[in-house]
């Protein structure tokens, strides 16, 4: 242990130190509390924290924190976050015992990602302390400075490498506490769901036996209850066949002695008086008092035993669905492949993944998506010919492998699609689970063979390939593999790579596209992001921002339009020009709007930049809707309190709810261009447009149409009552300093004008 300092940081290290060992488990958090709250104030630190790691998921979350000084706390941000986003930081703590950075901003080209996330908690410096736990560094005890630079002091640092000392031992007694309980609990919840018997098995030095846990399922299977089995096993333990008693003791006293797994099987008499199989497995540890105690269960494999040749056929088959697993499917494909060859025909495999069956499981539980799935797999076997194979691969992932189709590839291609939609609309139809209607949609891929050109690997690589086109393509759709397929694929690995290396090279620009009035004045703008790839020159958002969505790097990117945005926001401030007062949207994600931390983000900004928030405006799409609604409604709040508008994007084409526009706060919709494209030659997209405005005046909400490109597309608007206007018939999205000379002579042209 490190010697502390001062005897005043002496006193305080034993305070501590007495406070935590005399607090109960369920007090250690306020007392941990109570001690960051003045760690803080005696290093004039605005955040002070303890960070855990998480080896079992890799991720890293805030635990304990005190904010001083109006500081924005970051524990519901920093939750479940994966180390590897930190690659720096945690190399850094793993080489020095406490880490100082005196300036955020200095930190080297490596600590990229660090540095944009110390940005987004407003952080200048930090000094962070790594908590030993058992040898190894399981968290970090942190202090964050938003205004004031830090720098390295032996005394500072001696004296808290102390607190971590004592900090971490209170948190590693939390973690073994937690633990403890998480494991029962566990057990009680588990055991109810488990069709076996869970249980607790102890063995004293002295012989006696006891079961300090055991599920109620035991009652049903032989009629005794925990309460008589926890202080004596021997009730059930004398159930056990004559026959079997000796193996089964053996087995005891074999994993007792080596410390190995017990596992074994054994009959014993059922409370019907029926004999009755049993299997059972558990694992031993040595307990204090030099007993043994197991963790295992036992179930009923009665009917396994009696025949087995079943068990052979249960390796063949999915437990759930009745279906060919993999195994199996190996043999029926090679019987394709050689009916493929003999008979010069085409075959298929199809790889078929449910859309959203996450959810039904999240929100329904496993048990009603193991019901969906077994009438799944019984509407795919009704469907497809008797001379096919429907296998389950596992999870929602269902496999066909049809055959006997025409030699000559188009015609084969055909009589697949037929099959294939067959199989899709017979998905389609509703589910009743459990007395309440489902409905979902499957996603389809296609590959076909012939005459044992592929291997079995190699065509579920290809049907994958094409079921994730059918997602990408909207879901609940067909897609077939081809070459093209592989190519889209590399090139997805390929633009991946160039806009990690964008983010962290800085090649991202913001653009500013007018938005204007019935008269053709500036009454707005919005930030759209553009990229100009040294290699591949412009790069379509629609291209890269799904790609960022995918990759979870909309969150870094989205927080630098942000601040950007708003730095502009603030430059305009400050000029004598329309661009003063001008608005500004900013697009935001669904994922970067869900975030707990967005809202304390975007106030953090607003404080950084001096921009005005009434000069802000929050674009969100109706994705981002999709979520708990009274979160929506609640986040929706915060920023209109704070002065920031907010605008509905491209309304209609997404989760449409007249139901969520009453009840939300918003300011403004947008008609997506879609509509008005076509807005003169296609009366249901005019029906639309005018139905939006209509929708919009009577909720009193403002309403902007997007990608108007004709003054015939601007006149049928304005006739129709809009007011506000975005496109390429006013102006393309221009970089900055050329939106600011664009908004600036507009400016000057409307003074000359009422001269």
């Amino acid at each position: 242990m490190v010697d502390a300092v001062t005897r005043d940081q002496q006193e305080f290290v034993y305070r501590l130190a007495l406070s935590l060992a005399r607090s109960t488990i369920d007090q250690l958090d306020g007392s941990i509390h109570k001690f960051l709250s003045e760690l803080g104030h005696r290093l004039r630190a605005d955040r002070s924290y303890l960070i855990m790691f998480d080896d079992a998921t890799q991720t890293i979350s805030i635990t304990h924190e005190a904010c001083l000084n109006g500081a924005p706390p970051q524990r519901d941000a920093i939750k479940h976050t994966p180390m590897a986003r930190f690659p720096w930081l945690l190399d850094q703590l793993q080489r020095f015992p406490v880490l100082v950075i005196p300036e955020v901003e200095q930190l080297p080209h490596a600590a990229e990602e660090e540095k944009l996330e110390f940005r987004r908690e407003s952080i200048r410096s930090l000094m962070l302390v790594g908590l030993q736990l058992e040898g190894e560094n399981r968290g970090i005890l942190g202090f964050d400075f938003l205004d004031l630079p830090t720098t390295r002091d032996p005394e500072t640092e001696r004296f808290l490498l102390q607190i971590a000392d004592v900090l971490g031992a209170s948190v590693h007694r939390q973690i073994l506490a937690s633990s403890n309980v998480r494991f029962e609990n566990s057990l009680y919840r588990y055991s109810e769901q488990f069709p076996g018997v869970i249980f607790q098995f102890r063995v004293y030095p002295d012989g006696r036996a006891t079961f300090p846990f055991i599920s109620d399922k035991v009652s049903d299977m032989f009629g005794l209850t925990a309460d008589m089995l926890q202080p004596d096993a021997r009730p059930l333990l004398d159930l056990i066949d004559e026959q079997d008693k000796a193996s089964f003791s053996e087995k005891v006293d074999e994993s007792r002695s080596q410390m190995t797994p017990f596992e074994t099987h054994f009959r014993a008499l059922r409370h019907d008086g029926s004999t009755a199989w049993m299997e059972a497995r558990s694992m031993p540890a040595r307990l204090a008092d030099d007993s043994i105690i197991w963790h295992g269960y036992f179930y009923d494999v009665t009917d396994r035993k009696r025949s087995e040749s079943e068990i052979e056929q249960l390796a063949f088959y999915d437990a759930l669905t009745g279906l060919p697993n993999r195994r199996l499917l190996r043999d029926r494909l090679a019987q394709a492949l050689n009916s493929s060859t003999r008979d010069q025909s085409h075959g298929a495999l199809a790889f078929i993944d449910l859309d959203n069956f996450k959810n039904i499981n999240d929100s329904a539980g496993h048990l009603i998506g193991d019901e969906l799935l077994i009438q799944v797999g019984q509407r795919l076997q009704q469907t497809v010919r008797e001379w096919d194979t429907v296998a389950r691969l596992g999870g929602d992932e269902f496999v066909l492998v049809l055959k006997g189709f025409p030699t000559e590839t188009p015609s084969a291609a055909a009589c697949v699609d037929k099959v294939c939609e067959k199989v899709r609309s017979a998905l389609n139809e509703p589910y009743c689970l459990n007395g309440i209607e489902y409905t979902g949609t499957p996603s389809i891929g296609v590959t076909l063979f012939f005459d044992h050109d592929t291997s079995l690997e190699e065509l579920l690589g290809q049907a994958d390939m094409a079921m994730f086109r059918a997602k990408e393509d909207g879901r609940n759709c067909i897609r077939f593999y081809d070459s093209m397929m592989q190519k889209k694929v590399s090139e997805r690995l390929a633009m991946e790579s160039d806009l990690r290396l964008a983010v962290r090279k800085k090649q991202l620009e913001v653009h500013y596209q007018v938005l204007v009035d019935q008269n053709g004045q500036p009454v707005g703008a919005e930030a759209l992001l553009r990229w100009c790839c040294p290699g591949r020159g412009m790069v379509s958002p629609a291209e890269f921002i799904p790609l960022a969505e995918e990759t979870g790097l909309i969150e870094s990117i989205g927080y630098w339009v942000l601040e950007e945005v708003l730095s502009r926001i603030s430059s305009w401030k400050t000029l004598n020009s329309p661009l003063a007062k001008l608005p500004v949207s900013v697009n935001v994600s669904a994922r970067q709007f869900h975030l707990p931390s967005f809202c304390s983000t975007v106030m953090a900004l607003l404080r950084k930049t001096g921009a005005s928030p009434r000069n802000l405006k929050v674009e969100i799409t109706e994705s981002a809707l999709a979520y708990d609604l009274e979160l929506v409604e609640e986040t929706l709040g915060i920023l209109r309190s704070m002065g920031i508008r907010i605008s509905l994007d491209d309304f209609g084409t997404g989760y449409s709810s007249l139901g969520y526009l009453k009840r939300l706060s918003l300011d403004e919709l947008k008609i997506d261009q879609g509509f008005v494209r076509d807005i003169l030659d296609d009366p249901n997209d005019a029906a639309i447009a005018e139905t939006i405005l209509a929708l919009a005046s009577a909720l009193r909400l403002s309403a902007v149409a997007e990608g108007v490109e004709t003054k015939g597309q601007l006149d049928r608007l304005v006739r129709m009552g809009c007011t506000r206007f975005q496109g390429y018939y006013f102006s393309r999205p221009l970089p900055a300093q050329e939106f600011e000379r664009f908004i600036e002579k507009a400016g000057r042209d409307r003074q000359r004008r009422a001269w």
